[in-house]
């Protein structure tokens, strides 16, 4: 055949374009990120303070992922859709478990409803080998939620949610509600006292005592994604060393009794030894696997001893040498911090808010001094609740129904102990010990203004039921004085 220098041209460009085209097909979710960016890269931003300017948005800054790079291999991902290579006698229920994070589901009971009907099941369990469809699965390539850079710390205007509400998908519903009326940080729970972890974890430890079993949060990575895209800042909850199912798995993580020999405990709260470095360890580990997720902020909270029970009986390990308790709490802090800053994630700790006032048998209980513990965090937040105080606190009969007092003199004294680091204090946002007709709007905004005049670095809201009608009330009658 006679080529011409015009049939040349065509068929060189004609292997181009196939090239082209090939590449896009394989590449698809990369090309739409990076024209989505380049259609942003000279946005107005109308939110200016100093013109009438461009914004000019660095696209090489982003990072993006594979999502399936760790895929298992009964997963088969092609284009836009997601495949499973499912066994006979397994069942939807635990296929949905095991997919839902290369989805955009939030619970795996609505992916599991979503993949019967679109494979035509009837059953939840197979009665044979079948090649089932994953619908709504995740881009290839997503943007890496994790962090580039040391997180800016924000004024604080936060909520704290368990992990049954991060998990559920009223959760959306609520983020976008308070954010209307200034909320910028959620709290929730990735371990609380019960010692269950709340999301799928590659700990070791919780793998080998399943303490993840039960897991509410099914899609964490989802939740960091909602989290972010919606401009809030994140902090994941960890209560440390008052763990019940960790004590329940291993006893020998427990403080021993000095009495039996066995696991010490007050019978209703169970707590692991803080001066054991397995149970350090876990901790850390637990905060290091959020801090590769994206979180913006890991919260320690009853980082400290018991209070109640026969503290004389109790008996400690001391795996790093025999110490003062308020070395011990400050030693696995300065541990945790130097790791968990590593990962471009800030730490934060929860205080009693009664050792801010320093007295010493506080102090030597819990191990919580404030000026040790300030060196090795970014943030302390003292849990001020004004119901917590004894009755005659400071002189006053009922301290829950003196918010303004205790919330801007728990503040002032932190502060003064702190050094240059920020204080956040918790608020109450619940009724107890306060007397009825008290606990409403008003009690919400004298905790706000008493923030403000004590110069705390915003704020935290606390109810463990989640119940927020009365804080949103009260936020939303500031929101309209603005």
């Amino acid at each position: 055949m006679y080529f011409t220098k015009r049939n040349i041209y065509i068929l060189l460009f004609s292997y181009i374009f196939l090239l082209i085209l090939i590449y896009s097909s394989k590449n698809f979710n990369r090309i739409n990120y990076l024209l989505y960016d380049l259609k942003n890269l000279f946005s107005y931003n109308k939110e200016s303070k100093v013109n009438n300017d461009f914004k000019i948005i660095n696209i090489f800054d982003n990072k993006y992922i594979r999502s399936y790079k760790a895929v298992s291999e009964d997963f088969i991902h092609f284009g836009n859709s997601l495949f499973i290579k499912a066994k006979r006698g397994n069942s939807v229920k635990n296929i949905a478990k095991k997919s839902i994070v290369y989805t955009h589901f939030y619970n795996s009971s609505r992916l599991r409803n979503a993949i019967m009907e679109n494979n035509g099941l009837t059953n939840d369990i197979l009665t044979q080998d079948m090649f089932l469809y994953i619908p709504h699965s995740i881009p290839a390539i997503i943007r890496d939620t994790k962090n580039k850079k040391m997180p800016e710390l924000i004024y604080t205007r936060g909520l704290y949610f368990t992990g049954i509400s991060a998990g559920s998908e009223n959760f959306l519903n609520t983020l976008s509600m308070f954010r209307n009326v200034g909320i910028n940080t959620i709290v929730f729970d990735a371990k609380d006292v019960t010692g269950e972890v709340n999301y799928y974890s590659n700990v070791p430890d919780v793998q080998k005592y399943n303490t993840h079993e039960k897991r509410p949060i099914e899609n964490i990575d989802k939740v960091l994604r909602v989290l972010k895209q919606n401009g809030f800042y994140s902090i994941a909850r960890i209560a440390v060393f008052r763990d019940h199912l960790l004590f329940n798995k291993n006893t020998n993580y427990a403080i021993r009794s000095k009495r039996t020999g066995g696991a010490w405990n007050n019978s209703r709260e169970k707590w692991c030894d803080p001066t054991n470095k397995y149970v350090q360890d876990y901790n850390i580990q637990l905060a290091l696997e959020l801090a590769g997720k994206g979180v913006d902020e890991i919260q320690f909270d009853y980082i400290r001893f018991p209070t109640k029970g026969d503290l004389w009986d109790a008996v400690y390990a001391y795996h790093y040498g025999k110490m003062s308790k308020e070395s011990v709490i400050t030693h696995f802090l300065q541990r945790a911090y130097n790791e968990i800053s590593k990962k471009n994630t800030r730490l934060s700790v929860d205080i009693f808010g009664v050792v801010a006032w320093e007295k010493e048998i506080d102090i030597e209980r819990t191990g919580q001094r404030i000026s040790a513990l300030s060196r090795y965090c970014d943030v302390l937040s003292p849990m001020l609740y004004p119901s917590h105080f004894d009755d005659n606190f400071d002189g006053i009969a009922n301290p829950g129904d003196e918010p303004y007092h205790f919330i801007s003199q728990g503040t002032k004294k932190t502060k003064l102990l702190a050094g240059d680091t920020l204080i956040r204090p918790w608020l109450q946002a619940f009724g107890w010990r306060i007397t009825p007709s008290r606990y409403n709007e008003d009690y919400i905004i004298k905790q706000i203004a008493a923030c403000r005049d004590s110069e705390a670095f915003g704020y935290l809201f606390w109810n463990a039921s989640n119940s927020y009608n009365i804080v949103y009330k009260a936020l939303n009658s500031l929101a309209a004085v603005k």
